[in-house]
């Protein structure tokens, strides 16, 4: 079988990841948090950081032992053998099936808002074969590209955030309210669920390992880079829009606050760095996705002519990965799903692999403190569950119920379908 070629370095790998976190969220959660939560919405986002913070070290300690284009379904082949890994494909490849042209919808309502004629679905299936334009080209100019794509986004959205910051003018006193006014139990939960939404992402970044020139070294640094970087934006935007005092506008507040301030062209110009951002989140997306269907298709889950390669890149991956999110599109353009229907499911399922990539940390633990780590997120993980409800199960255990009938039926080949360590 064809291998991937090791690209990445540290600085590529961090703009890979910031490429694939900071989506669409950033510039929308903000104010739909504050609609929802008031002033204790800060009290949401650091919950959020703080509870995002173990589960990455996991992915960390994870990724650096066992590196490979597999991401969470290879570590949880590591911990758990075939129905592991097979549990964990399906459950990736389940998520990011509806969490994509999620982000892929948000960009073009953008889009749509900013150059009209046309539809939301339709900007979001140019925006999906723009990203497949720059995974065709080679696995080393890809990376430069998307590597290029971070380093401008955020360059930008330091110049967002600055602007923000000089026309709210926020301090102390937007931190004395949210101290002055935690929110309930039951409004914390749902808050939380949708602004955790903002912290997911790493995960599918996890599929990039096996590509780290040396990923026992620079791919937790990577992470460690990304997440500190995404955390001080989320904190400076939270508290922008905590003191913006807005009555209105929550899906876009910073369209709102810039239309205020500057008029027409302010509006416009978030509108643009939005698709912008969503644009460089879609084409590391496509990325990391498609290395998931090429690890699949090695291990017989998926036909084996996804492996092929043309220019380090495995093409075929990256063409059956966009036409699944397109098909998803097209049914939100025809209405039979709705953006929060999409997200929810993703959100999910990315939790349970959470706690799968922490069993797993548990059950392999190299030091003293990788057991109390893994129980801890697994603990965590499962409170996050319980607050989402039954409901939010029927889904993922559907994908758990083939993913074990898939392992059962792989046993009981004559060549037993083991899986080989280290793919």
């Amino acid at each position: 079988m064809p291998e991937l070629k090791r690209t990445l370095t540290v600085w590529r790998g961090t703009g890979m990841f910031l490429n694939i976190v900071l989506g669409a969220g950033l510039l929308t959660l903000p104010g739909l948090a504050a609609q929802a939560a008031g002033a204790g919405a800060l009290w949401v986002w650091a919950a959020c950081a703080l509870a995002a913070a173990p589960l990455l070290a996991v992915f960390a300690i994870l990724g650096r032992r066992f590196p490979n284009s597999g991401g969470l379904a290879g570590m949880l082949r590591a911990g758990f053998g075939d129905t592991g890994y097979i549990a964990g494909t399906l459950l990736f490849l389940g998520a990011v099936v509806f969490g994509l042209p999620a982000i892929a919808l948000t960009g073009g309502h953008y889009a749509a808002a900013m150059l009209g004629g046309g539809s939301a679905a339709t900007y979001a299936v140019l925006l999906l074969l723009m990203a497949t334009g720059v995974n065709l080209i080679s696995a080393e100019k890809a990376g430069r590209v998307n590597a290029a794509l971070a380093s401008l986004l955020i360059v930008v959205l330091l110049g967002v955030a600055a602007v923000g910051w000089a026309l709210t003018t926020p301090g102390t006193a937007q931190l004395a309210e949210a101290a002055a006014a935690p929110p309930s139990i039951p409004v914390f939960g749902l808050v939380f669920m949708m602004v955790f939404f903002a912290f997911t992402g790493w995960e599918v970044g996890a599929n990039l390992s096996g590509e780290f020139k040396r990923p026992e070294r620079d791919f937790p640094i990577a992470l460690g880079l990304s997440f500190v970087t995404a955390v001080a934006l989320y904190a400076i935007l939270a508290l922008v829009v905590q003191a913006a005092g807005l009555t209105g506008g929550w899906e876009a507040p910073f369209a709102t606050l810039f239309a205020g301030a500057f008029g027409a062209v302010g509006g416009i110009a978030i509108s643009a760095i939005s698709v912008l951002l969503i644009f460089a989140n879609l084409s590391a997306a496509v990325w990391a996705v498609s290395r998931m269907v090429y690890a699949a298709a090695r291990e017989d889950l998926l036909p084996a002519a996804l492996t092929d390669l043309r220019r380090d890149m495995p093409w075929r991956a990256v063409l059956v990965t966009v036409a699944a999110l397109v098909l998803v599109v097209a049914a939100a353009g025809a209405g039979l799903v709705d953006l929060g229907t999409l997200l929810g499911i993703a959100g999910q399922n990315f939790l349970l692999l959470y706690a799968g990539a922490a069993a797993v940390l548990v059950r392999l633990s190299g030091a003293w403190w990788h057991a109390p780590l893994g129980l801890g997120c697994l603990a965590l993980t499962a409170a996050l569950v319980a607050a989402r409800g039954a409901d939010g199960m029927i889904y993922p255990l559907a994908l758990l119920g083939i993913a074990g009938a898939i392992a059962i039926s792989r046993r009981r080949r004559p060549s037993g379908g083991v899986l080989r360590p280290g793919e």
